[in-house]
């Protein structure tokens, strides 16, 4: 039996190595579970829902009451002229919304401080025919417009 040493070098130590290097593979996991970790920090406010119920009464007063109602005024442009769709107005011009958003003031009563009246011009109306419709709906009693 011989005492001879057997020389290690860069060859041999590669012939020992066997399977896959696994030290991508973990640093690509650790990544992902420090993304995952950090993102659920952003999933809190989305597991509750909101929804618009009524407000129920007190006892005293059986029922529920309502919450504010939406009337869609819709305006678009038709052969150069802009048209009113909304409050019983069908392709009407613009000057006969005054007399709608007037008369619809006025069978809503008190009520239309808590209508929402919500506009909604296509992309061709004018910005000023825009303008003019929140005005007259503002001067007829409406408190709450909106430009949708």
């Amino acid at each position: 039996m011989s005492n001879t040493f057997r020389r290690r070098n860069a060859l041999h130590q590669w012939h020992l190595h066997f399977g896959p290097n696994m030290t991508p593979m973990v640093d690509v996991v650790m990544v992902i579970l420090v993304f995952f970790m950090a993102s659920t920090a952003f999933i809190g406010p989305e597991w509750l829902l909101r929804i618009g119920l009524a407000e129920q009464t007190p006892p005293e007063s059986a029922g529920f009451r309502l919450g504010p109602a939406d009337l869609v005024v819709r305006l678009s442009v038709v052969e150069g002229q802009v048209r009113v769709d909304g409050l019983g107005l069908s392709g009407a011009g613009l000057e006969s919304l005054e007399a709608a958003a007037t008369q619809a003031a006025a069978s809503l009563g008190s009520a239309t401080n808590q209508t929402h009246l919500i506009l909604e011009p296509t992309d061709v109306v004018p910005y000023e025919a825009v303008v003019r419709a929140q005005e007259i709906f503002v001067s007829a009693g409406f408190a709450h417009v909106a430009i949708r």
